[in-house]
């Protein structure tokens, strides 16, 4: 597992690093000769496309050529992610990914188009999020331990909103679930937004929903804040504490966006990117600007990347077998 103090330390060296990387070798003609298309598999103006338009401003400054970014939604994100599957893979249609595109959906529809891992070519990783273990105000927990109890005490009588099936703050539940065998009852809403609304309104119990998107209603006292669930603390909000520290272990799911292409990809053009890429993440502008978002910056290796893919592959195989859920369609 890549652990945020080692992504943290390895900033220094990166803020030296230039925006774009030397020519290419021999083989890859003058690339990028013409506009990129980046590919957001959500609709507009989502956490996901913002991060999409990021994505693509960095990679447009950097290689000197406009990247448009392309928002074809639908299918829980199937439809765009297929397409960039079986695409080109001459670096001209590259997309951005998550855990929710490349992990979760694949499991939830029987024919998606893809294979999350596989059919891609891993070129970086961008930015990292954590999410907000969030309970009603009229729900008596004040931490997770009581929270357990509570629902030991209670079985089947707390249910959790998510923004679908299959996303983050779904299999954030189903994880929390079998980490500390309580019995929780998942609803499923159209979108974060409705399922903070019925959070609110007490007519469901908890959410593990994204920071970015509940901090304000945390703030507000709308609701309450039991833990993040990274593994360490959020360098944004170190005043919450982790799941794992009030005692649930091996409770972590990363929650991150970046950037792939098509399968096949030339390294030497893949490398350019992740070096244009991980050369942003460490300049103050953009750090600051994750920061707004309640993101971090996340470099990594394109090896480490790639690992990272197939380790939490893993994990969301199990999640998704352990929680009994069948692929749609």
């Amino acid at each position: 597992m890549i652990r945020r103090r080692h992504l943290v330390a390895a900033l220094p060296a990166l803020a030296a690093a230039p925006l774009a990387a030397p020519a290419l070798s021999q083989g890859t003609g003058t690339w990028p000769n013409r506009p990129i298309r980046l590919v957001v598999p959500y609709p507009p103006g989502g956490a996901s496309d913002i991060a999409g338009r990021q994505q693509a401003q960095v990679l447009s400054e950097g290689l000197g050529v406009p990247v448009v970014v392309d928002n074809r939604a639908g299918a829980g994100g199937t439809i765009g992610t297929a397409h960039v599957a079986q695409s080109a893979p001459d670096g001209y249609t590259i997309m951005m990914s998550s855990p929710s595109s490349h992990l979760g959906a694949p499991l939830m529809f029987r024919n998606p188009g893809y294979e999350g891992v596989d059919d891609f070519t891993h070129i970086a990783t961008f930015g990292s999020g954590t999410a907000l273990v969030c309970v009603s105000n009229n729900l008596p927990v004040r931490n997770i331990q009581e929270l357990i109890a509570y629902a030991r005490a209670n079985p089947g009588r707390l249910n959790f909103g998510s923004a679908g099936a299959g996303g983050n703050n779904h299999m954030l539940g189903v994880l929390f679930m079998m980490r500390t065998g309580v019995e929780l009852t998942h609803v499923p809403y159209r979108g974060a937004a409705p399922a903070l609304a019925d959070l609110i309104a007490g007519n469901i119990q908890l959410v593990f929903d994204s920071f970015s998107g509940i901090i304000g209603s945390v703030r507000a006292g709308q609701v309450r804040a039991l833990a993040v669930t990274s593994a360490e603390r959020w360098p944004l909000a170190p005043e919450f504490p982790t799941v794992q520290e009030q005692g649930v272990a091996n409770y972590n799911l990363p929650s991150f966006s970046a950037v792939v292409g098509p399968r096949g990809i030339p390294d030497p053009i893949a490398d350019r990117m992740h070096a244009v890429i991980n050369a942003a993440l460490a300049t103050p502008a953009l750090r600051e600007t994750l920061s707004r978002g309640g993101n971090a910056p996340f470099p990594t290796t394109r090896a480490e990347f790639l690992a990272l893919m197939q380790e939490q592959r893993r994990n969301w195989q199990d999640m998704v077998r352990t929680a009994g859920i069948q692929p749609e369609g």
